[in-house]
């Protein structure tokens, strides 16, 4: 029995492929000719409209999900993008380029936050014209970013000159206007509660944006808000990480520094048991730093000998100052004079400066070790001082009451050899204006040249040297350290030889008396020998002023007027009788015309009230103005 078969049906099998490739077709496409074929068909009328409106549907469907492919594409790539996230700019621009292109806008930017205030400035952007959007600023509350970043929720106008709900202006519209923009979405770039900036599709045309449309933008806006998410977490870390190392790197560089300086201090302190001085730490700390260090006094004044004249040390005005911000920060202050540089870290001491190290500063700025290492031998320095001026004070304590067992009568001479102590040569006596400390000060100044004592409120020295040329050079050397030790002005006498005890003391006294003899008559800061008032130990009493009034009651209306007309009357007396009360040896002494002389003595005779003939007068009168050449001499 043969099998039968149907004929296949020419028209029915074409009809069938045409349904299926018009369904597969973009919307509107081949729907003409799958209609002749329905209508050679012989199709109803019913049936042509339902086929073809189920293949228009099926066009629409495919035609979506072939976009939404695209779009998933487009996203998986960004996705990758981010993932490696090596270029934040480029995957950005992007970013922007494809939305622009899936889109279908005509201009598509992104906006990122520019500051602490909320301003938004466009960053990327893709179909811009003016150069002026492509970096506009919006100024945090005005336009339609402001409703985005507020509302973290995608906002869209159909026309942005009628838009209301948010501010205006006026620079930002005309740069919409200059670009041509009508239409805009907007959806936020948020992270937890932070919006990072927003992303904008426009057109230049009114516009009524779809989901579809808002929910790609919005895609995309995550990506973009992960992107700047990250690279804000990855500059954070790396700004972390780089912290942590420079950190852990200067740890390490303090603990080398501390280690260096610990062996340093050791050393230093080894060298102090073992009784070094002051210029030996200062060669240690010099040889150990590599660096040239020297140690000054309290008035800036170098200790090792002739420092001060050596190219690169520091002006006095320039040390003392940072001497003084030393003592009061406690560190090493660093200083420069042009091109060279110096750390000076002061030496203290209980209630004053003892002096400070000075060491040339590092061009490079490398000071760990130096630092502290100055700091640490000044305090290493000031041990030191404190050890040396203990055994000073107890030295000179010692000497002083020996001195004064001297000046009491309660020793001789003899006594100064169990001391090793040579005889006194002369006697020196200081005024110390009552301050405390002066033994100890005089006595460093002094040394082993002499015994020194305070006696009766005034330092008082017996000098062991060759000769009283030598002893008054010494004197006057004691008296201006004194006198810039306590910034006041210091006299000092130095009395004739001495050979045994009772002329020390003999001169003492007398030196003590001098000393309240210089006062009256305005004679302070210098140091006077006590022979140039031996003549007027006899002509006054006890009583120190007594000069003083002496010389006021016989020259005191010449010398006023001296002092109101700018004349020389005292002079010229002076002059009258150092020539033998001679008028023609007083003008040649004056260089002036014997006339002159005589003018100049007939106003004195009548300024003063003695008779010049007397002779008693005129003793007296030559005493006086001896005396006044003496006080002007010394005050000279």
């Amino acid at each position: 029995m043969t099998e039968h078969r149907p004929t296949p049906n020419p028209t029915a099998s074409a009809l069938a492929l045409e349904v299926v490739a018009a369904a597969r077709a973009e919307p509107g496409e081949r729907m003409l000719a799958l209609t002749q074929l329905l209508a050679e068909a012989d199709a109803v009328a019913s049936d042509v409209e339902e086929i073809l409106a189920a293949v228009q549907e099926s066009q629409q469907q495919t035609a979506r999900l072939r976009r939404r492919t695209i779009e998933l594409e487009a996203l998986f790539s960004t996705a990758r993008e981010l993932v490696r996230l090596q270029d934040v700019t480029d995957v950005l621009r992007r970013l922007v380029d494809r939305a622009h292109e899936l889109m279908g806008t005509d201009v598509t930017y992104l906006s990122e936050v520019d500051n602490a205030q909320g301003d938004l400035r466009v960053r990327y952007s893709a179909g811009t014209v003016t150069p002026e959007f492509r970096d506009l600023l919006v100024p945090a509350g005005f336009g339609l970013a402001s409703l985005v970043a507020d509302s973290r929720e995608p906002v869209w106008v159909r026309q942005y000159t009628r838009m209301a709900d948010a501010p205006h202006d006026p620079a930002i519209d005309d740069a919409v206007a200059r670009e041509g923009l009508v239409s805009f979405l907007g959806v936020p770039l948020a992270v937890g509660d932070e919006v990072l900036g927003a992303l904008f599709a426009c057109n230049r045309f009114a516009h009524d944006f779809t989901p579809d449309q808002v929910l790609l933008l919005s895609a995309f806006a995550d990506h973009a808000a992960a992107v700047l998410h990250s690279a804000r977490v990855l500059a954070e870390s790396a700004a972390a990480r780089a912290h942590a190392e420079q950190a852990n790197a200067q740890l390490e560089r303090m603990l080398v520094a501390t280690r260096v300086v610990g062996g340093i201090h050791e050393e230093l302190t080894a060298a102090v048991v073992s009784g070094a001085t002051l210029v030996d730490l200062v060669a240690t700390v010099s040889a150990r730093l590599g660096r040239r260090v020297c140690a000054v006094d309290e008035a800036g004044r170098p200790l090792d000998g002739g420092a001060d004249a050596r190219t690169g040390f520091p002006r006095r005005r320039l040390l003392a100052d940072a001497i003084r911000e030393s003592r009061a920060s406690g560190h090493a202050v660093a200083i420069a004079d042009g091109a060279h540089g110096w750390l000076v870290v002061a030496i203290l001491g209980a209630d004053r400066v003892l002096g400070a190290m000075v060491a040339d500063d590092d061009p490079s700025g490398a000071d760990d070790v130096a630092r502290p290492t100055l700091e640490s031998a000044a305090h290493v320095a000031a041990l030191v001082s404190f050890q040396r001026d203990a055994v000073s004070a107890k030295r000179a304590e010692r000497r002083a009451r020996l001195l004064v067992a001297l000046l009491d009568g309660a020793a001789e001479a003899s006594a100064l050899a169990s001391e090793g102590v040579l005889p006194p040569s002369a006697a020196s006596v200081i005024d110390t204006h009552g301050r405390e400390g002066a033994l100890v000060l005089a006595a460093d100044a002094v040394g082993d040249d002499g015994l020194v004592a305070v006696h009766e409120g005034a330092v008082v020295i017996a000098w062991t040297v060759a000769d009283a040329t030598e002893a008054t050079e010494a004197t006057e050397r004691v008296r201006r350290v004194l006198a810039e030790r306590w910034g006041a002005t210091v006299s000092a006498v130095v009395g004739p030889a001495v050979a045994d005890a009772p002329a020390l003391r003999a001169s003492v006294e007398r030196g003590l008396r001098d000393l309240r003899f210089l006062k009256p008559l305005g004679v302070t800061g210098v140091t006077v020998q006590s022979d140039d008032f031996a003549p007027y130990h006899v002509l006054t009493s006890g009583e120190p002023e007594a000069a003083a009034r002496f010389v006021d009651g016989v020259l005191g209306p010449v010398r006023a007027w001296d002092e109101r007309r700018g004349t020389a009357l005292v002079e010229t007396l002076v002059a009258y009788f150092d020539a033998g009360e001679s008028r023609q040896g007083a003008a040649t002494a004056l260089r002036v015309h014997a006339n002159t002389v005589q003018q100049r003595l007939d106003r004195i005779w009548t300024l003063l009230d003695g008779d010049p003939a007397d002779a008693e007068y005129r003793f007296r009168l030559q005493a006086a103005v001896r005396l006044e050449r003496l006080r002007r001499e010394l005050l000279g």
